[in-house]
C-alpha cells in the first residue's frame, strides 16, 4: 500500500505529534481510526508472506471488535476503500500505527468523509476522496465509504464532525470548502 506508519523515531515530533489526538476523538470516531489502522497492520503481514490472505488477516485482528459493535459488514467496506487506497493512491497516505496517539492529516480527511456521509453531504465525501484517490478509483470507492457511514449511523456510532484546523488537515480543508460539490451518483 501507499500508506504507512510513522514510528515515532522517524518523524520529527513537529511533524507526528501535532493536531488532534485520537483520544479527543469520539468512540465512533476512535473505532473507526482503530478500523482503518487494522487494515493496513493486515496489509503489511501479507506483505511480510506470513502465508494468510488479507482479508483473512485483517478478519483475524479486527473481527471480534466489529463483531461486538454490531457492524461486521464494515469491515468489508473498509476494506473496499483501502483497496482502492492501495491500488490507486495519488500520493504516499499516511495510515499511523494502531498504538500512535495523534491522528495524521489523511486519517482526519477520511474520518472527516465519513461522518459527512452520514450526513448526507455526500459532496464533501467525494471531495475528500479525490484528495486520494484518481476520479475513477474515488467513484469506485465512494459508495463502499457512502455505505460504511450509513452501516456505522445506523449502528448508532455517529461521528463528530472534525475541525479541520485543529487536526492539522489540510486536504480536510479543502473538502469541506467544496461543501457544495456534487458526488456522483452510485
Amino acid at each position: 500500500m501507499t500508506g504507512r506508519t510513522t514510528p515515532s523515531h522517524a518523524a520529527p515530533a513537529s511533524d507526528h505529534e501535532t493536531g488532534l489526538r485520537v483520544d479527543e476523538l469520539d468512540f465512533a470516531g476512535q473505532f473507526l481510526l482503530w478500523g482503518m489502522r487494522a487494515w493496513l497492520t493486515a496489509f503489511r503481514q501479507r506483505q511480510d508472506s506470513d502465508g494468510r490472505d488479507r482479508p483473512s488477516a485483517y478478519r483475524g485482528i479486527a473481527g471480534e471488535g466489529f463483531l461486538r459493535a454490531g457492524v461486521p459488514q464494515g469491515m468489508d467496506l473498509i476494506d473496499d476503500i483501502f483497496s482502492a487506497l492501495a491500488a490507486a493512491a495519488l500520493r504516499q497516505i499516511d495510515v499511523r500505527c494502531p498504538r500512535c496517539a495523534y491522528v495524521s492529516p489523511d486519517e482526519a480527511l477520511l474520518l472527516g468523509a465519513v461522518a459527512a456521509s452520514q450526513r448526507t453531504q455526500h459532496g464533501i465525501a467525494w471531495s475528500a476522496l479525490t484528495q486520494l484517490l484518481p476520479p475513477t478509483a474515488a467513484r469506485a470507492a465512494l459508495p463502499s465509504l457512502i455505505s460504511l457511514a450509513v452501516l456505522l449511523r445506523d449502528a448508532e456510532l455517529t461521528l463528530k464532525p472534525l475541525d479541520a484546523e485543529k487536526c492539522a488537515a489540510p486536504d480536510l480543508r479543502i473538502a469541506l470548502g467544496q461543501a457544495n460539490a456534487v458526488a456522483p451518483v452510485h
